[in-house]
This record gives C-alpha cells, structure tokens and sequence, in this order.
C-alpha cells in the first residue's frame, strides 16, 4: 500500500508540474520549434545505360574556327536596367537574415554571356556548368576539390581537352577501387584531403595553397569546388591570392551567406555566367563565374554586373 500511494503521489506530482508548464507556456509565449527541412521524395529509378561513356565513345572533334557569337546591345541594355532591382532584392535578403530562398533565386540571372556554355559531366548531379572548356589553353592547371566518387565530369575533361592540362583531385574520403581506376585512366593525381582554412597534416587536412606546393604548381585555371559548406572559409582568402579564370562552385548555406559569398567572389573580379538551383535541396545550388581577364580567351562578353 506504501509503493502505491508513493507511485500515486509521484504521478500526481508530475501532471501537476505539466500543467504548469503549460499553463506559464501559454502566459509567457511559447518558443518557436525550427522545423527541419522535409526530405524530398525519392527520385524515380534512373535510366540505364553509361550515357558518358557512349559520348567519349563517338570520340568527336571540338576544334572549331567559328566566330564567336554576341548578345544584341538592347538585350544588354535590357540587363543593365534591372540592375538596381536585383541588388535591392539582395540587401533585402542580407537584412532580414530570412530562411526563405525566393528573393535569392529569383533575382539571379547571368551578368556574362558565354556563347558556349555547355554541362560537363552527367546531365543530372555532379555536372557542372562551364564556358567553352574548349577553349582551356594547354599545359594549364585545373583543381577539382571534392568528388565522393562522381567523377564524371573530370572524365569528360579530360576527354574534351584531350588531356592537354594536368588535372589535379581532392577529397577528404578515400575514392572506390574503382573509382581510383577511372582517375587513374585519364591521368588525375589524387590526394586524401580535407579542404580547410588552415593545414593539419596529422588530420589531413591542407589548404588550397598548401596542396599547390606539395603539387609544385603556382597558378591554376579551372577552380571546381564541392566541400560541403567549408566553402565560406576557403573561398575568400583563396581568391584574394588567386585568380584562376573560372570558379565552379557548389554553396551550401543560407539565403544570407550564399548572398554575401557570392558578393565576395564578385568583388574579386568575377562574373557570374551560369547557376542551378538543386531539384532535392533548395539551400544547395552550382554558381559558375568567369574572372574578367579570361572575357577574352573565352569568348565572354559582360552583360549587367549587380552581384558587387
């Protein structure tokens, strides 16, 4: 009889301090609950076949001695008049620290015009937009920081400039057998590496500069980067000592941060010409920029600049 009545009074007791909690909940206003973002649907089942390979297969010349083509002066003027807009909606982004992603995205629109810009890569994740990679000169420098064993578009690299730069690959996770085999096929060097802001060899970890050093190489052309959100901490400090001619970057971040990254990127001297908005995860999204000193090799001619 003792245990009960002491279990009744412990039971009491607790529903007694619950209808506190409530009741001083409801006085003193509830505290917001963040609620995660909701997990996409599954993606259908993906087509078969190895589409990359067929393309490599058809072993296709991309020599070409066409002109370059120009966006119309009014279609540039039209771009230039909605400048002011453009970087309103962006302050308001900064400013209000909102979650909501509408006044990024759609406010983006390319400040350069690629006449050749085409997918590297698969048509579907791990792609990337580029401007006429034909165009890439040879014996240059290309880094790829990030590739979780989707290395399809260092393959069709490779294959497009028929390996006339050397291609050099990071990862903070040790790539597949097989993986390593395809990296090995078209002559990428291969590191483990976890992409920082400051170097760590005992934990493996190295900056942008550290691995140019271990590489013996002092500039690059092509920068691909996917490192997960580390991106906020390596990419300013990266191209206030380096301009390499493209930057194709993943950002993972907020409306505010991916505003204020690719303001940063901007007032180095790049031009965004291309972006994709992740079909799964709204907060991810592949910007690709030109820096203006490469306008003429690749053929770019600038548009409306609001980003800086």
């Amino acid at each position: 009889m003792r245990v009960s009545a002491r279990l009744l009074n412990v039971v009491l007791a607790a529903l007694l301090f619950v209808s506190l909690l409530v009741i001083f909940s409801d006085l003193f206003g509830k505290k917001e609950i963040a609620v995660p973002a909701p997990v996409p649907d599954p993606t259908p089942p993906p087509p078969t076949g190895d589409f990359l390979s067929d393309r490599i297969s058809l072993k296709r010349n991309f020599v070409s001695n066409h002109p370059i083509a120009r966006p119309p002066r009014r279609m540039i003027e039209f771009y230039k008049l909605q400048v002011p807009q453009r970087r309103a909606y962006l302050d308001a982004v900064i400013e209000s620290m909102s979650k909501n992603y509408m006044y990024l995205y759609n406010n983006l629109a390319p400040e350069a015009y690629c006449p050749e810009l085409v997918r590297v890569g698969t048509t579907n994740d791990g792609g990337k937009w580029i401007c006429s990679p034909f165009r890439i000169p040879s014996a240059c420098n290309i880094l790829s920081l990030g590739m979780y064993n989707e290395i399809t578009f260092e393959e069709e690299l490779q294959h497009i400039t028929d390996k006339r730069c050397n291609l050099f690959a990071y990862d903070m996770n040790r790539q597949e057998p097989q993986t390593m085999i395809r990296l090995k096929k078209i002559n990428v060097g291969v590191r483990v590496a976890e992409i920082s802001a400051e170097t760590n060899e005992m934990k493996k970890r190295y900056t942008v500069e550290s691995l140019m050093k271990l590489e013996g190489i002092t500039t690059f052309e092509i920068l691909k980067i996917d490192i997960e959100g580390s991106e906020f901490q390596v990419i300013p400090p990266l191209l206030r000592k380096h301009k390499p001619a493209q930057v194709l970057i993943e950002i993972h971040g907020t409306p505010s941060e991916t505003v204020w990254l690719l303001r940063d990127i901007a007032s180095q001297g790049y031009w965004l010409y291309s972006y994709e908005i992740n079909g799964a995860w709204h907060h991810l999204c592949e910007y690709s920029f030109i820096h203006e000193s490469a306008f003429n090799q690749y053929g770019v001619t600038p548009m409306a600049k609001y980003l800086n």
